[in-house]
């Protein structure tokens, strides 16, 4: 979730701001190069979904921030190697309701985890208001936090990544987090495949677009194994669709990949 503080002095939001900028850092070299094995990967080469590494369902089977969509399994359309994650402006009935839109989620909650790592999407997100595609990662455990966001769009502003690390309050109270959030202001990334990372180690986690270095948090670092989810939401923190929104609407993944260094261990 973003978190905006409106701030009523122009001289402290100014402090603020350069307190909070960020040097862009590009990286140089693939991470083989720079010493991380490759511990997952799937390109969607196949004719459809590969099930041995990817479940496809929300894990938990139940509505979250007031969203609209219903997730079912045949929303996933391999082609030429280009998943696509098809939402679409048609009735289903999820967790106890009729809703008016499906749309698709998978997750590796039975299939992958992994304590830190590089873990990367190259994707292409659809556009418009009400559509909110993402690519994040949540503990072994099924709790919640932490929670790490790798990629969070809202699709209103296809130019606007928002990038969050989640992690519980000091009295631990169920449902509520601590975070460290950030949004990067790009190219429309519904135009173009970009590549989108996180690099998670044991004391900072480091969000890249196209290799370059765009955040990074040293606090509430998650120090357990975690899987991925992708999905495409409709509503929530993406308001409700407009007559401007165009369905079905594709949620594109070239490929996702996850890597390892040697001292993050086994």
């Amino acid at each position: 979730m973003a978190y905006r503080i409106l701030v009523c002095s122009a001289l402290l939001f100014a402090g603020l701001f350069l307190l909070n900028a960020e040097e862009p850092v590009s990286q140089e070299g693939t991470p083989e190069s720079r010493g991380w094995s490759l511990t997952f990967v799937d390109e969607f080469d196949g004719e459809r979904l590969d099930y041995n590494k990817w479940i496809p369902k929300d894990p938990w089977g139940v509505e979250r921030n007031n969203e609209l969509q219903g997730y079912w399994i045949k929303a996933f359309h391999p082609e030429d190697g280009i998943l696509k994650i098809c939402c679409e402006k048609e009735d289903a009935f999820y967790d106890g309701k009729k809703r008016e839109y499906r749309s698709g989620m998978m997750a590796t909650n039975r299939t992958f985890n992994q304590q830190f790592g590089r873990f990367e999407i190259r994707c292409r997100v659809p556009k418009g208001q009400g559509l909110w595609p993402a690519f994040w990662l949540l503990p072994e455990s099924m709790g919640w936090p932490p929670e790490i966001d790798v990629l969070e769009i809202i699709c209103e502003e296809p130019d606007k990544l928002h990038m969050t690390n989640h992690w519980p309050k000091p009295s631990n109270p169920t449902g509520e987090s601590d975070s460290n959030t950030a949004h990067f202001e790009g190219p429309d990334f519904s135009e173009a495949f970009h590549v989108f990372a996180v690099e998670w180690e044991t004391d900072e986690i480091r969000w890249y677009v196209d290799g370059v270095q765009r955040h990074s948090s040293k606090e509430g670092i998650p120090q357990e194994p975690m899987y991925m989810l992708v999905n495409l939401a409709v509503g929530g923190w993406a308001k409700a669709p407009n007559e401007d929104t165009v369905f079905p609407a594709d949620f594109e993944v070239d490929y996702v990949k996850v890597w390892k260094r040697p001292s993050h261990g086994k």
